[in-house]
């Protein structure tokens, strides 16, 4: 028992030793780069900003406790270094779990006020929808598990039915990126210095989701209607922290209408999607898995080094 307790903190020690800097070190770059992106770079975007606690979780759990548990002796040499270590790691994951309890609380009540009914508008909208009050946004996508659209009755007195066809089809964009739960898990892993990142994403997660929603120029104009009325009944204001919505602080209405004014068929273009993201862990994976033992006593050396 003893023993298992040293191999958890000193993994935690590990861990907030390489988190930090390394959370530091993508903050950095991406500070350097600079904020213009393409909308096709969201996924890039939200890749680079989970991508420090992603690799430190995975470091942790398969390299640093398994090396500890088979190559440590049994002899109690950890100091109060490794302690204070220990408590920021555990400090960084509680503040992530009471970020994400609030959002959920905070997303769940505004919700509740808002939703009336249900309601349906047409079937080329094929996703369950809400009709809200006034006080909602115009239109908001919600939830992680089972999401919905959210049409708020200012919207659908404003918009015409093509209007609000593609501005429903901009949700459903977000819904297939999973956008709702990349903002939960960017929630759960806080680190300051982040929030450049986050904005940047938010900002081309519209723009890839209004490119996603039109397929014609008439279409592009139906939506860039759609957010000048909208914008205009309706003061852009930060949506709730795990819901998505139409119009909200996240990005520029200006930007995003003369985009849409100025939409023209985008050649097709050879992207590193998801697959190939795939491809490329599982052939690491396996480079990893052959010289596991290897790689077992150097992550040993280095806790050793590192962790006081």
């Amino acid at each position: 028992m003893i023993f298992t307790a040293r191999g958890i903190l000193v993994s935690l020690a590990f861990f907030a030793i390489l988190y930090c800097p390394l959370s530091m070190l993508v903050a950095l770059a991406f500070r350097c780069m600079g904020r213009k992106c393409r909308p096709s770079s969201a996924n890039v975007l939200f890749g680079l900003r989970i991508f420090p606690f992603v690799t430190c979780a995975i470091v942790t759990l398969f390299f640093t406790f398994p090396s500890f548990w088979l190559l440590e002796r049994a002899s109690l040499d950890e100091d109060a270094a490794t302690f204070l270590l220990a408590l920021c790691a555990l400090f960084i994951l509680g503040v992530g779990l009471f970020r994400v309890l609030r959002a959920q609380k905070r997303t769940t009540g505004a919700v509740a006020q808002w939703v009336m009914q249900a309601a349906s508008f047409g079937s080329e909208v094929r996703a369950p929808q809400l009709s809200a009050s006034s006080g909602a946004p115009p239109l908001v996508l919600i939830g992680i598990r089972k999401p919905k659209v959210m049409v708020s009755d200012a919207a659908a007195a404003v918009l015409t039915n093509s209007e609000l066809k593609v501005a429903v089809r901009h949700e459903l964009a977000h819904l297939r990126s999973g956008d709702n739960l990349k903002k939960f898990l960017m929630s759960a892993i806080p680190f300051p210095g982040m929030s450049r990142i986050e904005t940047a994403w938010r900002e081309v997660a519209e723009l890839a989701a209004d490119d996603s929603a039109v397929a014609s120029r008439q279409e592009a104009l139906d939506l860039a209607a759609a957010l000048i009325k909208l914008s205009r009944a309706h003061q852009p204001t930060p949506e709730p922290a795990l819901a998505t919505g139409l119009v909200s602080g996240s990005a520029s209405i200006s930007l995003r209408v003369e985009r849409l004014l100025g939409w023209r068929a985008a050649a097709r273009r050879v992207q590193l999607g998801w697959p190939w993201v795939l491809l490329i862990l599982v052939t690491i994976t396996v480079c990893i898995a052959g010289n596991y033992p290897a790689a077992l006593v150097l992550t040993h050396r280095l806790t050793e080094l590192l962790v006081p």
